[in-house]
């Protein structure tokens, strides 16, 4: 302890100067923010690559299965191929047809699934042309939005969190609902405002609407477990099983809407006048 003591007292002035550049970094990444997002970026970038050494490891003992999976998405790519194009002719008039959507590989780095928010860290960032707002999906179903991005990393809010709202339409009937978590299990969420009338049963698909510009059309949601009836007979609400599930989620892709920008800037116009 009186070393300790003796050593303060001789290099006080050392350690105070140190002190005070802490604090000054600190208070400036806090209230400006450039500096507050380039420390986000930058706290982005370095946990990013921790997780990822980490998942390239836990990866290497999980090859087979990864595998497995991958060879599964083919032949379902494979089928859903088949149903579209019947001749090599008209395999070649639909991949040459202008698309509106790219879809970008990643691989999921961090997870979380048992919050009250939930996000995802994935191995792509704006190098590879992710953008704040993009969809993300997997080989099963809708996963989330990017929320963050940096360089080489983006943070995506799942759909298990509190303000994830998704356009979705009931396949048997086209009737439109906003999907959201709702519930406290990653494997569940809840359609709200649904019309006393519809009727809906149990294994009815739920899909992604017309009415995003985040999401392609048709995409899996999930399927309805239960009607939820209103008390007071007025709207009732439905629980549907998530297609995707996020405690396995490793392979994913992030949507870019080649023409969302432009919409957007649409949209902007219409609200200004």
């Amino acid at each position: 302890m009186y070393n300790l003591i003796r050593f303060i007292q001789k290099h006080h002035f050392v350690i105070l100067f140190l002190a005070l550049e802490v604090l000054c970094i600190t208070l400036l990444t806090l209230t400006q923010s450039f500096h507050r997002q380039k420390r986000i970026n930058t706290t982005n970038d370095l946990v990013g690559k921790v997780y990822a050494t980490g998942t390239d490891i836990g990866d290497y003992f999980r090859l087979g299965k990864i595998n497995r999976d991958l060879a599964e998405e083919n032949a379902q790519l494979r089928r859903q191929l088949a149903v579209v194009t019947d001749t090599l002719e008209s395999y070649t008039e639909t991949v040459n047809k202008d698309t509106i959507y790219e879809f970008i590989p990643a691989r999921v780095v961090n997870n979380t699934v048992n919050r009250p928010n939930n996000y995802l860290l994935i191995d792509k960032g704006k190098a590879d042309g992710i953008e704040k707002d993009m969809g993300v999906i997997s080989s099963d179903g809708i996963v989330g939005i990017v929320s963050d991005v940096s360089q080489h990393y983006a943070s995506v809010m799942s759909l298990l969190h509190s303000y994830s709202t998704i356009s979705v339409r009931f396949k048997n009937n086209g009737h439109l609902g906003i999907l959201h978590w709702g519930t406290t299990n990653y494997r569940y969420g809840i359609i709200d405002d649904i019309p006393t009338h519809l009727l809906l049963q149990e294994g009815d698909t739920v899909v992604t609407s017309s009415y995003s510009f985040i999401f392609p059309e048709n995409l899996l949601a999930g399927t309805v477990t239960e009607l939820i009836q209103s008390p007071s007979g007025t709207l009732n609400k439905a629980k549907i099983r998530f297609a995707t599930d996020f405690s396995t989620l490793k392979n994913v892709y992030v949507i870019h809407h080649t023409n969302k920008a432009e919409l957007d800037a649409l949209i902007k116009n219409q609200q200004q006048l």
